[in-house]
């Protein structure tokens, strides 16, 4: 922030340079630094960001994201039930500057914070637990391109400013605002890189299938944040078969190591592999029906493998059981790079559903 700044003379440069914005007041504490390396040691050193150089929050940057989207400062997004903690639209908006959000990008922020709200979503035993999850972004529809985000090669990794600031947006929310703090209320024996960001969207070109949006029940045009309590993905290679049930077969393998006792499981299958689908014409339905089926097994064989954590709860050691509990519960998805022919399976921690929010065009926000 080089030269200090009093609110006053925010206020007054917002006016002359942004005259339509709003100077509505912001709650937060002010705080004033000689210049950039100052705010970042006082972050670090009282644990507001996840070890990463952070944009600092001016009440100019976070007015910005507040106006894009219309919403008032102390608009409540979400109340997590746990600890009832209200996620305000001031708070949330502190984080997407600080994890660098553009204001475009807000839209995806302000529907996952609502999302994992939700009583289902379970926030407070994913924010808790030793099991090391992290709350995954998936966006899916137009508003992906829109605003750029990466469905194609590295989908998951970095390059792209979208995908790394709106998953690391909603993570800086978890870590500063819910307090969920490594080596504290975070548990996580080991944790995994998604807690930096994990978020990307899907690949609609490529393949036939209705986007998830859509067979969700959104409209034709709807864009939409599904969330999961997610843990690292397992990538699987798939060696020189276009059949969909021999490549598929070697998927339901993988899902068999993660244990029968996954809340859900969110399948990526690369455009190479989509394309033999397409052919084959299977539609979503059939390979999430598929991998359930072909990850059932008699609940002796998992308690053989010892995979089931109260196997004297098991009456019945001939029924069947599968990676998940019910087809509906396996997501599955087109995306990633043109070249390679690999599935990830990515699972959900055990007491956390997945929950899905439209995102929100500012008129619809200003309704809500």
């Amino acid at each position: 922030m080089g030269v200090r700044q009093s609110l006053a003379s925010i206020i007054t440069r917002i006016k002359k340079l942004l005259g339509s914005m709003s100077t509505q007041e912001i709650s937060a504490g002010q705080h004033e630094f000689s210049g950039w390396q100052e705010a970042q040691e006082y972050h670090l050193e009282n644990g507001l960001t996840d070890g990463l150089p952070i944009i600092p929050p001016t009440a100019e940057r976070v007015r910005a994201m507040l106006d894009y989207v219309g919403l008032a400062a102390d608009s409540v997004i979400g109340v997590e039930a746990t600890r009832q903690k209200r996620f305000t639209a001031e708070k949330v908006a502190i984080n997407a500057v600080m994890a660098g959000c553009q204001p475009e990008y807000f839209p995806a922020v302000v529907a996952a914070i609502s999302a994992v709200g939700e009583r289902e979503f379970n926030f407070h035993a994913s924010s808790t637990s030793t099991n090391g999850v992290t709350t995954l972004v998936l966006v899916s529809g137009p508003f992906a391109e829109e605003i750029g985000m990466n469905s194609e090669a590295v989908l998951m990794g970095n390059g792209n400013r979208a995908n790394a600031t709106i998953g690391r947006a909603v993570n800086l929310v978890k870590t500063n605002f819910y307090g969920s703090v490594p080596q504290d209320m975070d548990k996580s024996t080991f944790g995994h890189s998604g807690k930096f960001s994990f978020c990307f969207a899907e690949n609609l070109e490529a393949s036939n299938w209705p986007s998830l949006a859509r067979s969700k029940g959104f409209g034709d045009d709807a864009s939409i944040v599904t969330i999961f309590a997610a843990n690292a993905p397992l990538q699987v290679s798939i060696y020189g078969d276009k059949n969909p049930e021999i490549f598929l077969t070697a998927a339901a393998h993988a899902m068999l190591g993660l244990g029968p006792s996954n809340s859900e499981l969110l399948v990526v299958i690369s455009p190479e592999l989509m394309a033999y689908l397409d052919e084959a014409s299977w539609s979503r339905q059939q390979v999430q029906q598929f991998l359930f089926e072909k990850t059932q097994r008699p609940a002796r064989e998992w308690i053989a493998w010892e995979r089931i954590d109260h196997p004297d709860s098991i009456v019945d050691r001939e029924q069947l059981m599968g990676s998940v509990a019910e087809a509906s519960r396996i997501t599955v998805v087109p995306g990633g790079g043109a070249a390679g022919a690999f599935i990830d399976i990515i699972p959900s921690w055990g007491s956390s559903r997945s929950v899905t929010k439209e995102i929100q065009q500012r008129s619809n926000l200003n309704q809500s």
